[in-house]
């Protein structure tokens, strides 16, 4: 169980407030200054979201082949970011945004490049 609370049970909770954030019709957001100021957002919550998926993924883990956890944990990132954006279809005063999906998509490439950089350091380390 305490496995479970420490590597499967963040990713869940995250996937869930994605969901009932992309549920409201306004987001208060900072004014930044930057008018792509939303894509960063993205870039960094989907970052965020496949490296906690790769973290639930690898305890215990669901191959013993490093290419295949990374291409499952991108794979079902970009399948759950084309669905939060199909979602917010339905949303009033929401729409399903490419460009969007585009950052979302970015963030899981550069995020898992991060966690497989770590896993890398940590296993020569070991």
């Amino acid at each position: 169980m305490k496995r479970f609370a420490v590597f499967q049970l963040p990713i869940i909770c995250y996937a869930a407030l994605i969901f009932a954030i992309s549920s409201f019709s306004r987001i208060p957001a900072p004014d930044l200054g930057i008018t792509f100021a939303d894509k960063i957002a993205h870039f960094i919550e989907y970052g965020v979201f496949v490296i906690l998926l790769l973290l639930a993924f690898s305890h215990p883990p669901i191959s013993s082949r490093v290419i295949v956890l990374y291409a499952f944990a991108v794979i079902v990132s970009i399948v759950f970011a084309g669905l939060d954006e199909y979602h917010q279809k339905f949303v009033p005063g929401r729409t399903a945004d490419l460009y969007d999906l585009a950052a979302d998509s970015l963030g899981i490439f550069v995020g898992s490049a991060i966690h497989f950089r770590f896993y890398r350091t940590r296993r020569q380390a070991s």
